[in-house]
């Protein structure tokens, strides 16, 4: 770690911004598509992928910790999702159906998505160079907290209605995070000490906090829960 002795204490951190940077994204894909027949069709997408960077977005917590060297930030990007899927599915009922089973339409969204990285903060000025937004715990790495998978299903069904030859209606049933799975987006990695007190946190959920931040480690933003939508339309 880097320590620096201002040469006056009273005088604040200069924050310096220069365009230079350091990313590497490599990925595939795998996708699978059956066309629209025999009323229905699907279309399934698989990415692999790794994103490495020194620093994702122009924040300050996210610059490098020390400015001497900052290929020490190298890591995984806040970014990084190393596994993504999804599939979604479209089917309509035939018209020589039974007349209550006709025009019904049903759509499918499922996306699933591997964590992404966080990086422990310390939460205050540890190797004093008066900027404390970036300073880590101890001698641990940027990004090697792991998040939280999300898992989402969203559902939709219409149903098409000829009222007269103008007038038309059309009702939808939509259901969104239909297994109201609770998707963490968000996770407070403050630690709030320059040196782990105990076993080093690794992943969300792992049970280690921190005595010095009772909120470490506990969400900060989640998804929407299940949220259901009905509607109606008319057409003449």
């Amino acid at each position: 770690m880097q320590l620096f002795t201002p040469a006056d204490t009273n005088f604040g951190f200069t924050l310096y911004v220069t365009p230079s940077g350091y990313s590497d994204y490599n990925a595939g894909t795998v996708s699978f598509r059956k066309n629209f027949s025999h009323y229905y069709s699907v279309l399934a997408n698989y990415t692999f992928s790794k994103s490495m960077d020194l620093g994702t977005d122009v924040q300050l917590n996210d610059v490098p910790m020390d400015y001497l060297n900052p290929g020490l930030d190298r890591a995984v990007s806040d970014n990084d999702v190393r596994h993504r899927f999804v599939l979604t599915a479209l089917a309509t009922t035939p018209s020589r159906w039974p007349l209550l089973l006709r025009n019904f339409k049903a759509s499918m969204l499922t996306t699933l998505q591997s964590p992404v990285y966080y990086t422990i903060l310390a939460g205050f000025d540890v190797n004093g160079d008066q900027f404390p937004f970036n300073d880590r715990v101890g001698a641990i790495g940027r990004n090697t907290y792991r998040g939280d998978a999300s898992y989402t299903t969203d559902i939709r069904l219409q149903r098409l209605f000829n009222f007269t030859e103008r007038l038309k209606g059309e009702a939808s049933l939509e259901v969104f995070n239909l297994f109201n799975r609770v998707n963490v987006n968000a996770i407070d990695t403050v630690y709030g000490a320059a040196d782990f007190a105990g076993a080093i946190p690794r992943s969300y959920g792992d049970g280690v906090t921190s005595p010095d931040n009772p909120t470490f480690g506990t969400p900060t933003f989640v998804a929407p829960a299940r949220q259901i939508q009905l509607s109606l339309r008319v057409n003449f």
